[in-house]
């Protein structure tokens, strides 16, 4: 069951929903995260209490936004400011009657009706930059980056560089054929997106018309949810950067160090890490 959005209190339209999970019978409803709790280390209350800024709503922010509550996520907040047009419809979790729609706006109603758990989940129909400038809270204790250009990645990477809050970072090509999750911890001695990107702060480009296809999105989503689940419990994570590819060789996982004077983190590493695939689409 959910509750009717909320009016905005800015001047961008804003929904809020507040779900209250399945309804199943008390037998029943231990046991509907019981499969997730026999895996080592899984802390279902961690997700439950865990705040979520999701930037960017299309392919690869819907595919993330769906595993979340399906999860049984606590708090998602949703920031795009593109509406829903009819080639999004065959890879992104919008039906025909959504499109001209905001995508966040859309995006969170679709995911209230497939939360699992109480969740609350707010929608934003603008760039997470102009809701930083007028007020809004960006409270995440992580935030999720499926943009499709690096004015916006290396915006994101400054904000939450300065709050100190993790950051995964998550592209694919535009070939469909390869991806990679980045997760920038924020900590102090950490690498940045800039540092894994050293050009990235003179790329203005955007890219978004590209081929584009699910699977891609599904496996670098789910990547990004384990990830996520690495940040809130005992799930091991032995990298901070790992890139798939589906058609060649080359998979692979890294622990990326800070590059030496980069511009956004100030890292001392004379690291320079390989950039991995070519990647260009959200």
């Amino acid at each position: 069951m959910l509750t009717k959005p909320l009016p905005s209190t800015v001047s961008f339209t804003s929904v809020r929903y507040q779900t209250q999970g399945l309804s199943l019978p008390p037998d029943e409803s231990t046991l509907l995260f019981d499969r997730f709790l026999r895996i080592p280390g899984a802390n279902q209350q961690a997700l439950a209490d865990a705040r979520i800024d999701l930037i960017g709503c299309g392919g690869l922010g819907g595919e993330v936004g769906h595993g979340l509550v399906r999860k049984g996520i606590g708090h998602l907040t949703l920031y795009d400011h593109d509406h829903v047009d009819v080639t999004n419809l065959a890879r992104q979790h919008f039906s025909a009657e959504d499109v001209g729609k905001a995508k966040a706006l859309a995006l969170a109603k679709k995911l209230a009706d497939q939360a699992t758990g109480r969740s609350l989940i707010r929608g934003h129909a603008c760039a997470f930059q102009e809701a930083a400038a007028k007020g809004i809270n960006l409270d995440g204790q992580i935030a999720v980056v499926g943009v499709d250009n690096n004015r916006s990645r290396i915006d994101a990477s400054h904000y939450y560089l300065q709050r100190g809050v993790p950051v995964l970072f998550l592209a694919v090509n535009d070939r469909a054929s390869a991806g990679y999750v980045f997760l920038q911890t924020s900590q102090p001695g950490d690498p940045c997106f800039q540092c894994l990107f050293p050009d990235a702060g003179e790329d203005r480009r955007t890219y978004g018309c590209a081929g584009a296809s699910i699977e891609i999105l599904k496996i670098v989503a789910g990547i990004t949810l384990y990830a996520i689940d690495s940040l809130l419990m005992a799930r091991p994570r032995p990298w901070n950067y790992k890139a798939v590819y589906l058609d060649q060789s080359g998979d692979g996982q890294q622990m990326i160090a800070q590059r030496s004077s980069c511009p956004l983190c100030g890292g001392t590493s004379a690291h320079l890490p390989s950039s991995g695939p070519e990647t260009q689409e959200a």
